[in-house]
């Protein structure tokens, strides 16, 4: 098998189905938006000391379940606005 048709195997197997580049883009901005949105929170909260922490009522192991909640609120947040 030269490697021009492997080439073009690969291609093929990968070539854009019904999906538009367009409508991946749809699907999987809002995926990597929650990404880097839970990212931000984690990182944020991670900086604050226990005492700020306990200000807000988080301990400090509860920060990536806190920051995957956030993300999941402003999800629904943004549906709402697009309505």
């Amino acid at each position: 098998m030269t490697f021009e048709l492997r080439q073009a195997e690969i291609s093929d197997r990968f070539a854009p189905s019904s999906l538009t580049k367009l409508a991946a883009l749809r699907f999987g901005a809002p995926v990597i938006l929650g990404w880097w949105q839970r990212r931000e929170t984690e990182q944020a909260l991670q900086w604050l000391s226990d005492r700020d922490l306990a200000d807000i009522g988080v301990e400090r192991h509860e920060i990536r379940e806190v920051a995957r909640l956030q993300a999941q609120v402003d999800a629904m947040a943004a549906k709402r606005r697009a309505r």
